[in-house]
């Protein structure tokens, strides 16, 4: 991978900076004098933390004229729609996508989002512009910093659509997320009738010595977040830290709780396994007293794979940080009503009730709208997550990699 949070190389960090601002400046000037040939692509003008106004990011325009039929009839005569996604839901939205508008054929490629952004940015350097619409996870900020910041994702979400959409997907966050994850503790049902932990230094406890799990974050970005976010909100684990345990923390070589929380739980003999469904098998087995890190969406798989296992929804100081599965039209995408069209067809159209959306909305993952009825107890709003910053798991996410690595 080539991104700089990850890999670490600052030189060519640089050169993407460099032709990012050559991108986004062009982009100003064209939007300035039209409207990107008819493509509805504006620059978005923010203010700066120094106070100037800068082309921070690109979206496709959404007006009132973009209706269904509109749309579906621009759409036909392109004829087909081009996705790129890491999600397998894709191609069941897009299933029933083909069924209500016959006519457009949809080609859904699996790329991991990671490996996607190498991809578009090697195509679009290129000068081939092939998706339209491109679903992905976060890569600890280089997602917003090295692909949307720069307008080879853009971001589109319809007017009409909008006010139901939840916060902070509506208005702050870099796109509208179709449906949201997150990292928490699992455990086993058989074993513990209710959540045995309530606080995340409880696993640094003698009482989980050697029974903590955890999918490698060295090969998940998404699970690196959730140690960076600690880092990031190291007085929010300072304070959870004194509710525990009665006292200030005492650091040892560290500088914040955030990193002695990951030193404490490798002290505490953490057991790193491969990926998310390696750690529930481990912890899924009749009468296993270990626990567990693994995805909340997970949970949707325990009758397929026989885990006697529930995720724990609330934990001390918050339980998690959303992992996001955001939409974004590409840039120059070919067949751009094709790809608004689907991206109302996956949002669940006005009334959130379309078919398109339910592939997202089951147990373990949330839809971010108000008026989509969630399959879990508990509702997207009520969630006690920390928001992502993704400006800050960008800049920090490489230190505490290296931290983790020397921990092993």
């Amino acid at each position: 991978m080539k991104m700089q949070h990850w890999a670490g190389n600052k030189l060519q960090t640089s050169k993407r900076n460099k032709a990012a601002a050559l991108v986004l400046g062009t982009m100003f000037l064209l939007a300035a004098c039209s409207d990107a040939g008819g493509s509805g692509l504006k620059a978005d003008v923010s203010k700066s933390a120094s106070g100037v106004q800068e082309a921070s990011s690109a979206k496709f325009a959404s007006g009132p004229d973009e209706t269904v039929e509109a749309l579906y009839e621009k759409a036909k005569k392109e004829g087909k729609l081009i996705v790129y996604s890491p999600s397998g839901r894709a191609n069941v939205a897009a299933e029933s996508f083909m069924k209500q508008y016959p006519g457009i054929k949809v080609e859904v490629s699996k790329v991991k989002s990671d490996e996607l952004m190498d991809k578009v940015t090697k195509e679009q350097d290129a000068g081939q512009f092939n998706p339209d619409v491109i679903i992905t996870k976060e890569v600890s900020g280089a997602v917003e910093e090295e692909m949307v910041k720069p307008g080879r994702y853009i971001k589109y979400l319809p007017e009409d659509l909008a006010a139901k959409v939840d916060e902070p997907y509506r208005t702050q966050a870099e796109s509208y997320a179709n449906y949201v994850e997150f990292r928490t503790v699992f455990y086993n049902t058989d074993r513990y009738k209710s959540p045995p932990i309530t606080n995340w230094w409880d696993l640094t406890t003698p009482e989980f010595q050697g029974k903590v799990y955890t999918a490698d974050p060295l090969s998940s970005p998404a699970f690196m977040d959730l140690f960076t976010t600690m880092v990031v909100n190291s007085n929010d684990m300072a304070a959870a830290y004194k509710l525990k345990f009665g006292k200030e923390i005492e650091l040892h070589g560290t500088e914040n709780a955030g990193y002695e929380f990951i030193k404490q739980l490798f002290a505490n003999k953490l057991v790193v396994l491969k990926g998310s469904d390696d750690v529930l098998d481990a912890i899924g087995k009749s009468g296993s007293d270990a626990v567990g890190l693994a995805v909340s969406g997970d949970v949707s798989k325990v009758k397929e794979k026989g885990w006697s296992i529930l995720p724990i929804y609330d934990i001390k100081p918050k339980t998690s940080v959303p992992d996001s599965g955001y939409l974004f039209m590409a840039k120059n995408a070919p067949h751009a009503a094709a790809g608004k069209l689907f991206i109302r067809w996956m949002m669940g159209e006005k009334d959130g009730t379309g078919e398109g959306v339910k592939p997202f909305n089951e147990v373990g993952s949330w839809v971010p709208r108000s008026d989509v009825k969630t399959k879990n107890d508990i509702p997207f709003e009520s969630l006690n997550l920390w928001l992502f910053n993704g400006d800050a798991l960008y800049k920090t996410s490489p230190k505490v990699r290296d931290f983790w690595i020397k921990q092993k």
